[in-house]
């Protein structure tokens, strides 16, 4: 009986964890943040994260790096101020791209999920189910309150980027200015 007791409790717990993020992605519009990026290497780098949802990001290092990413739906545009290049990749071939195109991450049939719930940690993974090689992101949440702490991003080679979330402030109205990419002179 005691089993029993503990199985239940394991999936009631499961099911509120499921509600939660339901709720925290029904209610998710926007996110402005200061970030701390540990790299597969181990280098650290920070600087501030904006995200509009659907589509818009904006992604902008600090330090040691003078990188900006921003994305406006489609591309995901990468530029390295110092050198004075662009890069763009789609965003359906990153990991992130999933958050970015779809806010109904646990309704969407393209998409697998699996959360676990450890030590007051709510972690959702995601995976694109048609494009596995993308390799899949991880989001982190506290379970009270119930917020995004971090998230890992796993690439197609095994390898993490932690990004951990601070000062976050949700669904403040941003400007649209924000996910522009940098005009660099010719």
């Amino acid at each position: 009986i005691i089993l029993n007791c503990q199985t239940s409790n394991a999936f009631e717990k499961n099911d509120l964890a499921t509600l939660k993020i339901k709720k925290f992605f029904k209610n998710f519009t926007s996110l402005d943040a200061n970030f701390i990026q540990v790299s597969p290497s181990g280098n650290v780098s920070n600087g501030k994260i904006y995200l509009d949802l659907p589509g818009k990001l904006r992604i902008d290092y600090e330090n040691p790096k003078n990188l900006l990413i921003t994305c406006q739906g489609f591309w995901i545009v990468i530029q390295d101020r110092d050198t004075k290049t662009t890069n763009q990749i789609p965003v359906k071939s990153s990991p992130f791209g999933v958050l970015l195109e779809n806010k109904s991450l646990l309704n969407n049939e393209n998409i697998k999920t699996e959360f676990s719930i450890k030590a007051g940690i709510v972690s959702l993974k995601i995976n694109g189910q048609y494009n596995n090689k993308q390799g899949s992101l991880v989001l982190e949440f506290s379970e009270n309150p119930f917020s995004l702490k971090k998230w890992i991003i796993q690439d197609s080679l095994g390898e993490n980027t932690t990004v951990l979330i601070q000062n976050a402030k949700y669904n403040n109205k941003l400007s649209h200015l924000l996910f522009f990419p940098d005009n660099f002179p010719e």
